[in-house]
Order: C-alpha cells, then structure tokens, then sequence
C-alpha cells in the first residue's frame, strides 16, 4: 500500500474515533451531533451564536467534510514520518512533536480561536479524543511497518 494511501486510511480510521467519541458524549448530553454542528457553524459559517440546542444539519455536513479532509492530510503526513522513521531515529521524535502540536493546535482552536466555543469543549474531552485517534492510527501504521517496530525497540526515540 502507498504511503499517501496508507495515510489515507490512518486518517479516516482516526476521524472516525474523534467523530464516535464525540457523538458518544453528545447523546450522553442528549443532543446527537451538537459537536459537529457547533463546530460547523463556527467555523464555516462564521455563525458567532450557534445553536446549543438545534443540529444545523448543513454545519454537520460541511464540518464533516472538513474533518475527513483534516484528518486525511494529518494521516498522509503521519504515514510519510513513520515510514522515515523507520531509517531515521530524528523521525521517531518528530512523531511525538507532531502529536503534541496537534493536541495544544486543537485545544487553541477551540478554545481561544473561535469565542463562540470557548468552555463548550472541556480540555478533558478534547485530549481523550485526540489521543484516541492517535492511538487508532499508530496503532494502523505500526501493524504495517515491522521495521518501525524494531527501530522503536532498538531506540524508541532516536539518539
């Protein structure tokens, strides 16, 4: 399988974690698909007062959409570093780098880039889904490449 396809699927499998998570905790709350229509009308419709309330099933569309398209760039980026790292000790650190990043980028994100979600995503949830999905992924990438195995066990961090 190519990296970009690889990547492909990485991402896909770790947007379906964060868009399950989230879908768990919405109905827990009573309101299936309020994370992605928030989100939606925050960030592509520039909606400043979504509804809390009532799903705009075109801002879940649209935010899914933009979801898909983020986490298969993100996976496609995250096939290329493993796929150095597994010749390359500097990748492996990179990797983790890249998941620090995306953690603190999301949180910013939604807490401090867009007012209109500030206090709706408690950290808590935000880092449980993003290390979810780290998780699916590596998880999908390290099954694939047994050299990154033996490079992880050899020098889990390069030197």
């Amino acid at each position: 399988m190519s990296e970009n396809r690889e990547g492909m699927s990485a991402g896909l499998l770790g947007a379906s974690a964060v868009a399950v998570w989230f879908l768990i905790l919405d109905i827990l709350k009573g309101k299936p698909l309020i994370t992605p229509s928030v989100l939606g009308e925050v960030i592509l419709l520039r909606n400043s007062t979504p509804s809390l309330d009532v799903v705009n099933v075109r801002a879940v569309i649209g935010y899914t959409a933009l979801h898909l398209a983020v986490f298969m760039i993100l996976g496609i980026l995250v096939a290329k570093l493993v796929s150095l790292s597994e010749r390359y000790g500097i990748w492996r650190f990179a990797l983790l780098m890249l998941f620090v990043v995306f953690e603190v980028f999301f949180y910013w994100l939604v807490q401090l880039g867009f007012t209109a979600t500030s206090g709706l995503f408690p950290l808590w949830t935000v880092l449980a889904a993003n290390t979810l999905a780290a998780l699916v992924m590596g998880w999908w990438l390290y099954r694939r490449h047994p050299a990154l195995k033996a490079a992880f066990q050899s020098s889990p961090l390069g030197t």
